[in-house]
């Protein structure tokens, strides 16, 4: 097993201001194993990202498993606000990219729906595994975050089997109060052959959200016999919910539910330099995800001179979402 430690760099600082404990507390690490690629802090997870795919469980088709995703994604107080395998939706995994309604050299593709197996996301490599220093500013006036890059393959399964996009995921994570917890995800999708894919104009599909199975709704038809649901609540920037703010165009959503008999919200913000920022976003009606899809307002093309390029910014905290402050949060991400 390989196994690499990467550490922040601003002991120095604090040890002068007499504040060491309270940084080694905070420090935040990079753990890398022949799975996965982990981020934690103190003894916490912060996120994991997994290079390849869990075993589903039983009950599970096998089809399901895939690699490439974030799970688990945890807040402050160390709930776990991210899903995998979840039995209404076991193709939907944590924090994930998929493209739903494609063409490619005459064929529909489906990289979201893996039982369909048209298409699927994988990952394919690890570039990079190192210090942030130059990741921006996390919310705390300073980057010293930490930071990795990994490449993904967007592949149509379906015999030819083709390779038809590469995806560049940097995901950096920024020290923070113990408050909330901040990351960000920018990614390049770049094609590989000389041929297009034509994302078409569709409901829903791009980077994604899945939260945890006890935030569905006990009225949603996938549940089966589950006890204990508590639908989760959405909210964004334009003060709609689930059902009013599907398919508006959000400068951030933010997405609530209970674990552990208290509030926990995970609020992802599109940033303004995304292709049809602020993008469309759909909002499950029954179901804990959603997703930012600028396929919403018509198709697009990535072919080798138009890469598809976004940059998403993620906050967690164990509370309900505050408006005013994800407000605050985004201006100052925007202009940065």
């Amino acid at each position: 097993m390989r196994i690499r430690y990467i550490t922040t760099t601003l002991l120095a600082a604090f040890v002068a201001l007499g504040y060491a404990s309270v940084c080694e507390a905070q420090a935040l690490k990079v753990v890398e194993s022949d799975k996965t690629i982990t981020v934690t802090r103190g003894e916490g997870t912060v996120l994991t990202y997994n290079k390849v795919s869990p075993p589903a469980p039983a009950g599970i088709d096998p089809i399901f498993e895939r690699s490439g995703f974030l799970h688990p994604v945890t807040s402050p107080k160390g709930r776990v606000v991210t899903g995998m395998f979840p039995v209404d939706h076991p193709h939907q995994q944590g924090i994930f990219t998929a493209w739903v309604k494609t063409k490619y050299d005459g064929r529909a593709v489906d990289f979201w729906n893996l039982a369909r197996k048209t298409g699927r996301v994988l990952h394919e490599r690890v570039v990079s595994v190192s210090d942030a220093g130059d990741g921006g500013d996390g919310g705390d006036g300073g980057d010293g975050g930490v930071r990795f890059e990994v490449d993904l393959l967007d592949r149509a399964v379906a015999e030819p089997a083709v390779d038809v996009l590469r995806e560049r995921w940097k995901v950096t994570v920024y020290p923070t109060d113990a408050d909330y917890r901040c990351f960000d995800l920018e990614l390049t999708q770049t094609a590989l052959t000389d041929k297009p894919l034509v994302v078409e104009k569709y409901r829903y599909g791009g980077v994604a959200l899945r939260g945890p199975i006890g935030w569905l709704s006990p009225q949603d038809k996938g549940a089966g016999d589950l006890t204990g649901l508590q639908a989760c609540t959405f909210l964004n920037d334009l003060g709609s919910d689930r059902t009013k703010g599907n398919e508006e165009h959000a400068k951030w959503v933010a997405m609530t539910g209970t674990i552990d008999g208290g509030p926990v919200t995970i609020a992802v913000l599109c940033h303004p330099g995304n292709f049809r920022a602020p993008q469309a976003t759909r909002l499950h009606p029954t179901k804990p995800y959603f997703c930012f899809s600028p396929c919403v307002d018509d198709e697009f093309r990535i072919d080798r001179t138009h890469p598809y390029h976004a940059r998403y910014r993620y906050l967690i905290t164990d509370a309900k979402p505050d408006p005013a402050w994800l407000n605050t949060q985004w201006t100052k991400w925007a202009g940065e």
